[in-house]
């Protein structure tokens, strides 16, 4: 007898969600795609198949990304993949299965087809509207939970470039007295934020605004109120920009990616009006680019407002995240 699979329910079609992806045919590609594609629709014929697919395409890891497709479309762990190899498959979902490697095959990323990235342990939904979470950007939110352990009653963080919301989301979920203010000038990538609040059940907590940095907070009385400003800017320098992995250089959002010539356009601009909305003492805590640190430390320095910068090094000893405390501005 062959198995039923439910699927996923963001595969299924759903006026809230965006539309897939719509990409160029490659005539080889698809040809071969078509050629090689099993007749018999098992697990092992599918995972074995698409594989051979991926590994042809230069994907580093073939047979990894070919088993979490097939896992997301079955809505199952990968340990089942490995447990019933010949199970059947029913055809339509072999026939999503096939699109999938076909996106894949192309570079688009992985977490764009399943709508699934982790970040610090929860499930974040993503796709073309906001940037992929990353492992390092966990070190911003720790250390703002650090921070905030000595801090009461009301904690107020404002959140710039909220992307998918997964800084905000996270911050809302681990500091119980957190009031969130988070900021995109993207309504779409707002629009993800939002899905991926309403998941984590802390929507009530975080005020979302779309506009331009500190804009959209004139008028909610939290003027040098602030405890925490965080920010993942974009901090690619737009030389670097034509260097970057395909899959991020033709698949993300180049204005969630790119700051002006030097990579520092964005934190000039957030710097330079913190100190209307940080209360003394306050945080601004930043993730930057390799080698952006110092530079950063140095416009702090600038602004004669904070004390010394400090920076935690990420998982490749870079200098990533950028801690400055505002202090009784000098002269």
């Amino acid at each position: 007898m062959r198995y039923r699979f439910t699927l996923h329910p963001l595969l299924n079609h759903n006026k809230n969600f965006p539309s897939p992806i719509l990409f160029p045919q490659d005539e080889h590609n698809t040809s071969s795609l078509k050629n090689t594609f099993p007749d018999k629709y098992t697990i092992s014929s599918l995972v074995h198949w698409a594989g051979k697919v991926l590994k042809a395409h230069g994907i580093d890891s073939p047979s990894l990304d070919a088993e979490v497709v097939l896992s997301h479309l079955l809505v199952c762990k990968r340990i089942d993949l490995y447990i019933h190899p010949d199970q059947p498959v029913e055809e339509t979902v072999a026939m999503r299965y096939k699109e999938s490697i076909r996106k894949r095959s192309q570079r688009v990323p992985l977490q764009y087809i399943t709508n699934h990235a982790e970040f610090m342990s929860l499930d974040f939904y993503v796709d073309e509207r906001v940037l992929i979470p990353r492992p390092e950007t966990e070190l911003l939110v720790e250390a703002v939970i650090k921070r905030a352990q000595i801090l009461t009653p009301e904690i107020v963080i404002v959140d710039i470039g909220v992307g998918s919301g997964n800084i905000a989301v996270t911050l809302a979920k681990k500091i119980d007295n957190a009031r969130i203010f988070a900021i995109d000038i993207s309504p779409d990538a707002l629009a993800v934020a939002k899905i991926n609040a309403q998941r984590h059940d802390v929507f009530s907590k975080i005020t979302f605004l779309c506009g331009d940095i500190f804009l959209p907070l004139e008028g909610f009385g939290i003027e040098s109120k602030v405890n925490f400003i965080v920010s993942n800017p974009p901090y690619v320098s737009s030389d670097e920009f034509n260097n970057l992995q395909k899959e991020v250089r033709d698949f993300e959002p180049y204005g969630a990616l790119v700051s002006g010539q030097d990579g520092l356009q964005m934190f000039k601009r957030i710097i330079a009006n913190t100190h209307t909305w940080l209360k003394p003492g306050g945080f601004v805590i930043f993730e930057a680019g390799e080698k952006q640190a110092r530079n950063i430390a140095r416009l702090f320095e600038e602004t004669r407002c904070f004390k010394k910068a400090a920076f935690i090094k990420d998982y490749q000893h870079i200098s990533r995240i950028v801690i400055a405390q505002m202090e009784e501005c000098r002269g």
